[in-house]
Protein backbone atom coordinates (compact mmCIF):
# COMPACT_ATOMS: atom_id res chain seq x y z
CA UNK A 1 0.00 0.00 0.00
CA UNK A 2 2.70 2.30 0.84
CA UNK A 3 4.59 2.06 -2.62
CA UNK A 4 1.23 2.52 -4.29
CA UNK A 5 0.54 5.70 -2.86
CA UNK A 6 3.91 6.53 -3.15
CA UNK A 7 3.63 5.91 -6.80
CA UNK A 8 0.31 8.04 -7.21
CA UNK A 9 2.05 10.78 -5.62
CA UNK A 10 4.59 10.79 -8.25
CA UNK A 11 2.43 10.63 -10.89
CA UNK A 12 0.13 13.22 -9.68
CA UNK A 13 3.01 15.08 -9.36
CA UNK A 14 4.01 15.01 -12.78
CA UNK A 15 1.01 16.03 -14.06
CA UNK A 16 -0.16 18.61 -11.37
CA UNK A 17 1.95 21.19 -9.92
CA UNK A 18 1.73 20.68 -6.28
CA UNK A 19 4.07 22.81 -3.33
CA UNK A 20 6.65 20.78 -1.76
CA UNK A 21 5.64 21.82 1.54
CA UNK A 22 1.96 21.17 1.33
CA UNK A 23 0.36 17.70 3.59
CA UNK A 24 -3.11 16.35 3.75
CA UNK A 25 -5.34 18.40 5.80
CA UNK A 26 -5.91 16.46 9.05
CA UNK A 27 -8.96 14.40 9.10
CA UNK A 28 -11.97 15.98 11.41
CA UNK A 29 -11.90 14.17 14.93
CA UNK A 30 -14.71 11.36 15.53
CA UNK A 31 -17.29 12.28 18.69
CA UNK A 32 -17.28 9.78 21.04
CA UNK A 33 -20.76 9.89 21.63
CA UNK A 34 -23.44 10.07 18.55
CA UNK A 35 -25.31 13.28 18.58
CA UNK A 36 -29.11 13.59 19.03
CA UNK A 37 -30.90 14.15 15.58
CA UNK A 38 -33.69 16.38 16.64
CA UNK A 39 -31.64 18.89 18.77
CA UNK A 40 -28.00 18.01 17.82
CA UNK A 41 -26.95 16.98 21.07
CA UNK A 42 -23.99 14.79 22.63
CA UNK A 43 -25.01 11.80 24.53
CA UNK A 44 -27.61 10.13 22.71
CA UNK A 45 -28.99 6.72 23.31
CA UNK A 46 -30.81 4.47 20.29
CA UNK A 47 -34.17 4.56 20.51
CA UNK A 48 -37.30 3.07 18.83
CA UNK A 49 -36.95 2.87 15.32
CA UNK A 50 -33.21 3.13 15.08
CA UNK A 51 -33.29 6.60 16.07
CA UNK A 52 -30.44 8.24 18.06
CA UNK A 53 -32.66 11.11 20.55
CA UNK A 54 -31.17 12.51 23.33
CA UNK A 55 -33.39 11.87 26.70
CA UNK A 56 -35.68 15.12 26.52
CA UNK A 57 -36.37 14.02 22.79
CA UNK A 58 -37.05 10.63 23.34
CA UNK A 59 -39.46 11.93 25.94
CA UNK A 60 -41.22 14.07 23.27
CA UNK A 61 -41.51 11.83 20.82
CA UNK A 62 -42.34 8.96 22.66
CA UNK A 63 -43.92 9.47 25.95
CA UNK A 64 -43.29 7.13 28.75
CA UNK A 65 -46.73 5.30 30.46
CA UNK A 66 -48.57 5.47 32.88
CA UNK A 67 -46.03 2.86 35.25
CA UNK A 68 -43.22 4.49 34.26
CA UNK A 69 -44.39 7.69 35.08
CA UNK A 70 -45.71 6.79 38.22
CA UNK A 71 -42.32 5.17 38.99
CA UNK A 72 -40.52 8.32 38.45
CA UNK A 73 -43.07 10.15 40.53
CA UNK A 74 -42.65 7.95 43.36
CA UNK A 75 -39.09 8.41 43.39
CA UNK A 76 -39.04 11.99 43.16
CA UNK A 77 -42.28 12.34 45.73
CA UNK A 78 -41.49 15.44 46.96
CA UNK A 79 -40.25 18.47 44.75
CA UNK A 80 -39.11 21.61 46.22
CA UNK A 81 -41.65 24.76 44.29
CA UNK A 82 -43.07 27.97 45.88
CA UNK A 83 -45.37 28.68 43.45
CA UNK A 84 -46.57 25.16 42.15
CA UNK A 85 -47.22 24.59 46.01
CA UNK A 86 -49.94 27.56 46.54
CA UNK A 87 -51.21 26.72 43.34
CA UNK A 88 -51.50 22.89 43.86
CA UNK A 89 -53.11 23.60 47.37
CA UNK A 90 -55.15 26.55 46.12
CA UNK A 91 -56.40 25.22 42.89
CA UNK A 92 -59.74 24.03 44.42
CA UNK A 93 -60.76 26.45 46.75
CA UNK A 94 -59.68 30.26 44.80
CA UNK A 95 -61.24 30.80 41.39
CA UNK A 96 -58.55 30.49 38.15
CA UNK A 97 -58.11 34.48 38.12
CA UNK A 98 -57.81 34.83 41.61
CA UNK A 99 -54.81 32.28 41.25
CA UNK A 100 -53.62 34.21 38.21
CA UNK A 101 -53.26 37.45 39.72
CA UNK A 102 -51.60 36.50 43.02
CA UNK A 103 -49.09 34.64 41.00
CA UNK A 104 -48.15 37.47 38.82
CA UNK A 105 -47.57 39.99 41.65
CA UNK A 106 -45.75 37.69 43.95
CA UNK A 107 -43.43 35.66 41.40
CA UNK A 108 -40.95 36.97 38.33
CA UNK A 109 -41.91 36.17 34.72
CA UNK A 110 -39.09 33.76 34.72
CA UNK A 111 -40.01 31.92 37.84
CA UNK A 112 -43.48 31.45 36.60
CA UNK A 113 -41.82 29.91 33.41
CA UNK A 114 -39.83 27.69 34.79
CA UNK A 115 -43.12 26.35 36.47
CA UNK A 116 -44.38 26.01 33.87
CA UNK A 117 -41.29 23.70 32.40
CA UNK A 118 -41.50 21.65 35.61
CA UNK A 119 -45.19 20.96 35.33
CA UNK A 120 -44.70 19.92 31.79
CA UNK A 121 -41.74 17.57 32.44
CA UNK A 122 -43.01 16.10 35.83
CA UNK A 123 -46.99 15.63 34.08
CA UNK A 124 -46.31 14.61 30.93
CA UNK A 125 -49.00 16.15 29.19
CA UNK A 126 -50.04 15.13 25.55
CA UNK A 127 -49.23 18.70 24.23
CA UNK A 128 -45.33 19.57 23.73
CA UNK A 129 -44.19 22.61 25.70
CA UNK A 130 -43.57 25.99 24.20
CA UNK A 131 -42.53 29.28 25.85
CA UNK A 132 -45.26 31.95 26.13
CA UNK A 133 -44.16 34.95 24.45
CA UNK A 134 -45.84 38.72 24.27
CA UNK A 135 -46.59 41.48 26.23
CA UNK A 136 -49.23 39.18 28.52
CA UNK A 137 -47.19 35.59 28.60
CA UNK A 138 -47.25 35.32 32.78
CA UNK A 139 -50.63 35.44 32.39
CA UNK A 140 -50.64 32.53 29.26
CA UNK A 141 -47.95 30.70 31.38
CA UNK A 142 -50.59 30.37 34.40
CA UNK A 143 -53.31 29.39 32.25
CA UNK A 144 -51.21 26.74 30.78
CA UNK A 145 -49.98 25.44 34.44
CA UNK A 146 -53.85 25.72 35.72
CA UNK A 147 -54.83 23.54 32.41
CA UNK A 148 -52.29 20.68 32.73
CA UNK A 149 -52.92 20.31 36.67
CA UNK A 150 -56.83 20.09 36.53
CA UNK A 151 -56.85 17.50 33.66
CA UNK A 152 -54.95 15.23 35.78
CA UNK A 153 -55.87 12.76 38.55
CA UNK A 154 -55.57 14.29 41.89
CA UNK A 155 -53.22 10.91 43.07
CA UNK A 156 -50.80 11.22 39.80
CA UNK A 157 -50.25 15.21 40.83
CA UNK A 158 -46.73 15.79 42.24
CA UNK A 159 -46.31 16.76 45.75
CA UNK A 160 -44.84 20.19 45.70
CA UNK A 161 -43.29 22.11 49.37
CA UNK A 162 -42.19 25.38 50.05
CA UNK A 163 -38.68 25.51 51.27
CA UNK A 164 -38.79 29.37 51.89
CA UNK A 165 -42.39 30.25 52.35
CA UNK A 166 -42.18 32.39 49.72
CA UNK A 167 -45.92 32.33 49.14
CA UNK A 168 -48.98 34.92 47.82
CA UNK A 169 -51.10 36.68 50.68
CA UNK A 170 -54.61 35.16 50.64
CA UNK A 171 -56.78 38.13 52.06
CA UNK A 172 -61.07 37.99 52.26
CA UNK A 173 -61.44 39.63 49.22
CA UNK A 174 -59.44 36.60 47.33
CA UNK A 175 -61.75 33.97 48.90
CA UNK A 176 -64.20 32.35 47.26
CA UNK A 177 -67.17 33.18 49.18
CA UNK A 178 -69.45 30.74 47.22
CA UNK A 179 -67.71 27.79 48.31
CA UNK A 180 -67.70 28.69 52.18
CA UNK A 181 -71.38 29.45 51.62
CA UNK A 182 -72.06 25.94 50.37
CA UNK A 183 -69.76 24.63 53.56
CA UNK A 184 -72.13 27.15 55.80
CA UNK A 185 -75.23 25.51 54.31
CA UNK A 186 -74.09 21.98 54.95
CA UNK A 187 -72.96 22.80 59.06
CA UNK A 188 -76.17 24.37 59.43
CA UNK A 189 -78.40 21.54 58.21
CA UNK A 190 -75.78 19.01 60.00
CA UNK A 191 -76.86 21.30 63.09
CA UNK A 192 -80.34 20.94 62.56
CA UNK A 193 -80.41 17.43 62.23
CA UNK A 194 -78.63 16.91 65.34
CA UNK A 195 -81.13 19.30 67.16
CA UNK A 196 -83.84 16.86 65.85
CA UNK A 197 -82.40 13.90 67.11
CA UNK A 198 -81.75 15.49 70.70
CA UNK A 199 -85.64 16.64 70.81
CA UNK A 200 -86.27 13.29 69.42
CA UNK A 201 -84.33 11.50 72.19
CA UNK A 202 -85.78 14.02 74.92
CA UNK A 203 -89.41 12.85 73.73
CA UNK A 204 -88.60 9.11 73.73
CA UNK A 205 -86.66 9.23 77.67
CA UNK A 206 -90.36 11.27 78.51
CA UNK A 207 -92.47 8.26 76.75
CA UNK A 208 -90.32 5.91 78.89
CA UNK A 209 -90.27 7.20 81.96
CA UNK A 210 -94.23 7.76 81.87
CA UNK A 211 -94.61 3.67 80.43
CA UNK A 212 -92.34 3.00 83.42
CA UNK A 213 -94.77 4.46 85.29
CA UNK A 214 -97.73 2.66 83.87
CA UNK A 215 -95.90 -0.77 84.40
CA UNK A 216 -95.83 0.10 88.52
CA UNK A 217 -98.84 0.97 89.02
CA UNK A 218 -100.27 -1.95 87.10
CA UNK A 219 -98.12 -4.14 88.94
CA UNK A 220 -99.30 -2.59 92.31
CA UNK A 221 -102.61 -3.33 91.20
CA UNK A 222 -102.08 -6.72 89.96
CA UNK A 223 -100.62 -7.64 93.44
CA UNK A 224 -103.35 -9.19 95.63
CA UNK A 225 -104.43 -7.53 98.84
CA UNK A 226 -102.49 -9.03 101.95
CA UNK A 227 -104.47 -11.81 104.21
CA UNK A 228 -106.57 -10.52 106.78
CA UNK A 229 -104.71 -11.38 109.77
CA UNK A 230 -107.29 -12.57 112.57
CA UNK A 231 -107.22 -11.93 115.97
CA UNK A 232 -106.19 -14.88 118.68
CA UNK A 233 -107.81 -15.25 122.19
CA UNK A 234 -104.68 -14.37 123.93
CA UNK A 235 -103.74 -11.35 121.53
CA UNK A 236 -107.26 -10.25 122.43
CA UNK A 237 -107.20 -11.08 125.93
CA UNK A 238 -103.80 -9.69 126.68
CA UNK A 239 -104.03 -6.40 125.19
CA UNK A 240 -107.84 -5.54 123.77
CA UNK A 241 -107.43 -2.31 123.69
CA UNK A 242 -104.45 -2.42 121.42
CA UNK A 243 -105.29 -5.05 119.16
CA UNK A 244 -108.89 -3.91 118.36
CA UNK A 245 -108.75 -0.54 119.00
CA UNK A 246 -112.52 1.25 117.56
CA UNK A 247 -114.10 -1.89 118.81
CA UNK A 248 -118.08 -0.57 119.79
CA UNK A 249 -120.20 -2.31 122.29
CA UNK A 250 -123.01 -4.19 120.46
CA UNK A 251 -126.01 -5.46 121.74
CA UNK A 252 -126.18 -9.04 122.87
CA UNK A 253 -129.66 -9.76 120.23
CA UNK A 254 -126.96 -8.79 117.48
CA UNK A 255 -125.61 -10.74 114.92
CA UNK A 256 -122.33 -12.81 115.60
CA UNK A 257 -118.93 -11.08 114.06
CA UNK A 258 -115.46 -11.55 113.94
CA UNK A 259 -112.37 -8.93 114.28
CA UNK A 260 -110.39 -8.35 111.62
CA UNK A 261 -106.40 -6.98 111.67
CA UNK A 262 -104.73 -5.11 108.70
CA UNK A 263 -101.25 -4.40 109.19
CA UNK A 264 -101.91 -3.84 112.63
CA UNK A 265 -105.02 -1.46 111.90
CA UNK A 266 -108.67 -3.22 113.25
CA UNK A 267 -111.47 -3.54 110.84
CA UNK A 268 -115.16 -3.34 112.18
CA UNK A 269 -116.22 -5.98 114.32
CA UNK A 270 -117.81 -9.26 112.74
CA UNK A 271 -117.42 -12.02 115.29
CA UNK A 272 -117.93 -10.68 118.57
CA UNK A 273 -121.40 -11.95 120.58
CA UNK A 274 -120.74 -8.59 123.13
CA UNK A 275 -117.75 -6.40 124.08
CA UNK A 276 -114.27 -7.85 123.39
CA UNK A 277 -113.27 -6.63 126.77
CA UNK A 278 -115.51 -8.50 128.45
CA UNK A 279 -115.95 -11.51 126.26
CA UNK A 280 -113.76 -13.75 124.36
CA UNK A 281 -113.41 -13.94 120.77
CA UNK A 282 -115.33 -17.05 118.99
CA UNK A 283 -112.95 -18.31 116.24
CA UNK A 284 -114.41 -20.08 113.53
CA UNK A 285 -113.88 -23.88 113.60
CA UNK A 286 -112.26 -24.91 110.55
CA UNK A 287 -113.57 -27.92 108.55
CA UNK A 288 -111.47 -30.76 107.04
CA UNK A 289 -113.27 -33.06 104.28
CA UNK A 290 -111.89 -36.91 105.75
CA UNK A 291 -111.10 -37.66 102.37
CA UNK A 292 -109.06 -34.82 101.30
CA UNK A 293 -107.32 -35.41 104.39
CA UNK A 294 -106.58 -38.86 103.72
CA UNK A 295 -105.31 -38.22 100.65
CA UNK A 296 -103.26 -35.72 101.58
CA UNK A 297 -101.56 -37.87 104.54
CA UNK A 298 -101.47 -40.89 102.83
CA UNK A 299 -100.24 -39.72 99.43
CA UNK A 300 -97.51 -37.51 101.05
CA UNK A 301 -98.93 -34.34 99.43
CA UNK A 302 -99.18 -30.78 100.73
CA UNK A 303 -101.88 -30.82 104.14
CA UNK A 304 -104.24 -27.79 104.74
CA UNK A 305 -102.56 -24.89 106.03
CA UNK A 306 -102.30 -24.80 109.91
CA UNK A 307 -102.75 -21.86 112.04
CA UNK A 308 -99.49 -20.13 110.79
CA UNK A 309 -100.78 -19.92 107.35
CA UNK A 310 -98.11 -22.24 106.07
CA UNK A 311 -98.64 -25.70 104.66
CA UNK A 312 -96.68 -29.03 105.11
CA UNK A 313 -95.19 -30.34 102.25
CA UNK A 314 -94.38 -34.11 101.87
CA UNK A 315 -92.44 -36.05 99.49
CA UNK A 316 -94.18 -38.63 97.74
CA UNK A 317 -93.83 -42.09 98.91
CA UNK A 318 -92.52 -44.40 96.06
CA UNK A 319 -95.03 -47.03 94.74
CA UNK A 320 -93.85 -50.84 95.40
CA UNK A 321 -92.13 -52.74 92.23
CA UNK A 322 -94.13 -54.95 90.15
CA UNK A 323 -92.59 -58.59 91.03
CA UNK A 324 -92.41 -61.75 88.56
CA UNK A 325 -93.06 -65.03 89.55
CA UNK A 326 -90.31 -68.15 89.47
CA UNK A 327 -92.64 -70.89 91.10
CA UNK A 328 -92.32 -74.07 89.61
CA UNK A 329 -96.07 -75.72 89.04
CA UNK A 330 -98.69 -77.39 86.65
CA UNK A 331 -101.68 -75.95 88.32
CA UNK A 332 -101.29 -72.00 86.76
CA UNK A 333 -98.96 -70.73 83.80
CA UNK A 334 -98.36 -67.95 82.70
CA UNK A 335 -98.89 -67.20 78.91
CA UNK A 336 -96.07 -66.72 76.48
CA UNK A 337 -93.53 -64.17 76.77
CA UNK A 338 -93.40 -62.63 73.33
CA UNK A 339 -89.95 -63.18 71.81
CA UNK A 340 -87.45 -60.16 71.28
CA UNK A 341 -87.99 -57.94 67.61
CA UNK A 342 -85.10 -56.26 66.23
CA UNK A 343 -85.23 -53.35 63.35
CA UNK A 344 -82.93 -54.06 60.30
CA UNK A 345 -82.21 -51.17 58.22
CA UNK A 346 -80.22 -50.00 55.27
CA UNK A 347 -79.95 -53.50 53.24
CA UNK A 348 -80.21 -53.27 49.28
CA UNK A 349 -83.71 -53.31 48.30
CA UNK A 350 -83.22 -57.25 46.64
CA UNK A 351 -82.32 -58.71 49.94
CA UNK A 352 -85.21 -61.13 50.92
CA UNK A 353 -86.04 -62.17 54.38
CA UNK A 354 -84.70 -65.98 53.53
CA UNK A 355 -80.95 -64.24 53.66
CA UNK A 356 -81.35 -62.53 56.50
CA UNK A 357 -82.78 -65.81 58.46
CA UNK A 358 -79.36 -67.86 56.90
CA UNK A 359 -77.37 -65.19 57.65
CA UNK A 360 -78.18 -64.92 61.42
CA UNK A 361 -77.90 -68.75 61.68
CA UNK A 362 -74.62 -69.01 59.59
CA UNK A 363 -73.19 -66.48 62.25
CA UNK A 364 -74.61 -66.54 65.78
CA UNK A 365 -72.91 -69.05 68.19
CA UNK A 366 -76.42 -70.83 68.83
CA UNK A 367 -78.81 -72.07 67.23
CA UNK A 368 -82.57 -70.69 68.06
CA UNK A 369 -85.54 -69.38 66.13
CA UNK A 370 -85.40 -67.11 63.30
CA UNK A 371 -88.35 -65.28 62.20
CA UNK A 372 -88.21 -62.26 59.18
CA UNK A 373 -90.76 -60.09 57.81
CA UNK A 374 -89.79 -56.98 55.28
CA UNK A 375 -91.09 -53.56 55.82
CA UNK A 376 -92.84 -50.81 53.76
CA UNK A 377 -90.09 -48.45 53.31
CA UNK A 378 -90.73 -44.53 51.85
CA UNK A 379 -88.15 -45.00 49.58
CA UNK A 380 -87.25 -48.01 47.29
CA UNK A 381 -83.31 -46.81 47.28
CA UNK A 382 -83.17 -49.38 50.66
CA UNK A 383 -84.76 -52.26 52.17
CA UNK A 384 -85.62 -52.51 56.26
CA UNK A 385 -86.86 -55.95 58.14
CA UNK A 386 -88.46 -56.87 61.52
CA UNK A 387 -86.37 -59.91 63.16
CA UNK A 388 -87.33 -61.82 65.85
CA UNK A 389 -85.04 -63.85 68.08
CA UNK A 390 -84.98 -65.50 71.01
CA UNK A 391 -83.90 -63.38 74.09
CA UNK A 392 -80.23 -65.43 74.42
CA UNK A 393 -79.20 -64.52 71.62
CA UNK A 394 -80.52 -60.91 71.49
CA UNK A 395 -76.85 -59.66 72.89
CA UNK A 396 -75.31 -60.96 70.23
CA UNK A 397 -77.70 -60.13 67.23
CA UNK A 398 -77.48 -56.46 68.88
CA UNK A 399 -73.67 -56.51 68.88
CA UNK A 400 -72.35 -54.26 65.61
CA UNK A 401 -69.49 -57.01 65.03
CA UNK A 402 -72.59 -59.24 63.39
CA UNK A 403 -73.65 -57.04 61.09
CA UNK A 404 -71.91 -55.64 57.86
CA UNK A 405 -70.14 -52.36 57.61
CA UNK A 406 -73.11 -49.58 57.15
CA UNK A 407 -76.33 -51.55 58.20
CA UNK A 408 -78.48 -49.96 60.93
CA UNK A 409 -79.91 -52.28 63.95
CA UNK A 410 -82.07 -50.90 67.11
CA UNK A 411 -84.72 -53.11 68.96
CA UNK A 412 -87.62 -52.89 67.68
CA UNK A 413 -90.82 -50.58 68.87
CA UNK A 414 -94.23 -50.75 67.44
CA UNK A 415 -95.94 -47.38 67.15
CA UNK A 416 -99.23 -48.72 66.22
CA UNK A 417 -101.94 -48.05 69.47
CA UNK A 418 -102.35 -51.71 70.87
CA UNK A 419 -105.85 -50.35 72.70
CA UNK A 420 -109.63 -50.64 71.57
CA UNK A 421 -110.04 -48.34 69.24
CA UNK A 422 -111.34 -45.06 70.69
CA UNK A 423 -114.62 -44.00 69.54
Amino acid sequence: MNLLGTAFTKIVQHFVHIPADWAYPPLPLVPTMPCCEDCRATGAQPCQGDLFLCQECADKRFPPTNKETSASRESNDVIINDMLCFVVNKMDVLPTDVITKLCIETYSDDEVEAAKKLVFDLCKPNERYKKSRGTNRSATTMADILRVLHSMDPPSIPTFVSATLHLPPVSFEHVDITAYLQQLQVMRQEMRDIRDMSIDSAMIHAELASLRREIVDLRSRADPAPAAKKATYAEAASDPVKSVPQVSRVPSHAEPRRVEVHDGEATVPKSLHVDVRHKPVQKEPIRHSPRSSRRGSESGGPSEPGSDGFRLCQKRKPRPKAVVGTARTTKLSAVGVRPPEVFVTRLEPETQPEDIEQYLNSTLSQKCMISCKRLQTKYDSYASFRVSVESVVLPEVLAPSTWPCGVLVRRYHDTRHSGPPRS
